[in-house]
C-alpha cells in the first residue's frame, strides 16, 4: 500500500510510467496558473481605475473569481482521473470541464464588452 497522497488515488494500479505522471502534474499545475491568472483579471476588473459602473466592477470580479475556483476544481478533478486512468489503465477523461470553464469566461467577456460600451 502506498503511503503516497491522496491515498484514493496512489492505492489504487499500478505506478504509471514517470514522465506520463510528471505530464499529468504539468497540466494541473496549468489549471492552477490559469486560476491565478483569473484571480489576478478579478483584482484589476475591481479597480476604481476603470470605467465600469461599480455594479459591473463587480459582477465581474466576482465572477472572475467563481470561474477561477471552477477551473481549480476542475484541474484537481482531471489530474486525479487522469492518474487514476494511467494507474488501473482505464478511459482518459474528457474535456468537458475545459470547455464550461471557456464558455464562462467567454460569458464574462461579454458582460465586460456590454458595460464598456453602455457606459459611453
Amino acid at each position: 500500500m502506498s503511503h503516497r497522497r491522496p491515498y484514493r488515488v496512489y492505492s489504487v494500479g499500478q505506478d504509471p510510467e514517470p514522465r506520463d505522471s510528471l505530464a499529468n502534474e504539468r497540466t494541473f499545475l496549468a489549471w492552477v496558473r490559469t486560476s491565478l491568472a483569473l484571480v489576478a483579471g478579478a483584482v484589476a476588473v475591481s479597480s476604481p481605475a476603470l470605467e465600469f459602473s461599480l455594479t459591473a466592477r463587480l459582477v465581474l470580479s466576482v465572477g472572475l473569481v467563481l470561474v477561477a475556483a471552477v477551473a481549480l476544481g476542475v484541474g484537481w478533478h482531471r489530474w486525479t482521473r487522469t492518474e487514476i486512468a494511467m494507474r488501473t489503465g482505464g478511459a482518459f477523461p474528457g474535456f468537458t470541464g475545459g470547455m464550461v470553464v471557456l464558455g464562462a469566461v467567454g460569458v464574462l467577456m461579454v458582460v465586460a464588452l456590454g458595460s464598456a460600451l453602455l457606459r459611453r
